[in-house]
């Protein structure tokens, strides 16, 4: 048995006594620097949440640099468009002036208002491949639209025979690739590969509205490769 104020007792509170201190130390600095953690936390925070904020100035200032950009790329595109039309619309008025003498003097180049406008075949970077273009023009700015049909037949020798090949067909571009419905212009091109051993000579384009006559125009292959931009006729006839 130990009587109180034996030397163990004090001790024993005197352990306890610092423990308790300790303890209330510990507590207080370790509560202390929980709040420094979150102060700091929470300073972090709000400077991430400012450099966002700042972040997002910057964007909303770049698009809207970029939307009137943007802006005037497409007033410059609807003005340039403008243009275009305009020209095509001269180019119209000048055509149709033309065909009425055109077809006084020559009334075998259209058939029923549809002239070939122009016609263009390149040499294509692969062996006997070539690029072909056709527009056909309406000469008449009617209302209802024009439809008919075309071929396009490269004419040549093949093993000392004579050979028609159908463009569009080698061409493979569809079905109905010669039927045109067009309210000004219509537009054909594609790529074809010409067999081996055939030798071209010439090219014919046959054009048909309705019941109208039909417009034939033929070209000398070389003088289509030597001048792509060629689109006069070398002979027309009228079937």
């Amino acid at each position: 048995m130990f009587s109180l104020g034996s030397p163990l007792t004090i001790r024993s509170f005197v352990v306890l006594a610092l423990a308790l201190i300790g303890a209330l130390f510990l507590g207080y600095y370790g509560g202390n620097a929980r709040v420094h953690w979150q102060n700091d936390r929470v300073a972090w925070l709000e400077q991430q949440h400012s450099n966002l904020y700042q972040r997002l100035d910057q964007l909303e200032y770049k698009n809207n640099i970029l939307q009137v950009e943007l802006d005037v790329e497409r007033s410059a595109s609807r003005s340039l468009q403008n243009e275009l039309r305009g020209v095509l619309e001269d180019k119209a008025s000048i055509t149709r002036e033309l065909a009425f003498y055109q077809r006084v003097m020559a009334p075998e180049l259209d058939t029923n208002g549809v002239a070939v406008d122009s016609f263009v075949i390149v040499a294509a970077t692969s062996p006997n491949t070539y690029y072909f273009r056709l527009i056909l023009l309406q000469l008449e700015r009617a209302q209802q639209l024009v439809r008919g049909q075309f071929e396009v037949t490269v004419k040549g020798q093949q093993s000392g025979e004579r050979v028609e090949l159908d463009v569009l067909a080698m061409a493979e571009l569809g079905d109905k690739a010669n039927e045109f419905t067009m309210n000004y212009y219509t537009l054909s091109e594609g790529t074809f590969k010409l067999p081996e051993l055939f030798v071209p000579q010439s090219v014919m384009v046959k054009v048909k509205v309705g019941n109208s006559r039909q417009l034939e125009r033929a070209y000398q292959w070389q003088d289509l490769l030597s001048n792509p931009a060629v689109i006069e006729q070398s002979t027309a006839d009228e079937s």
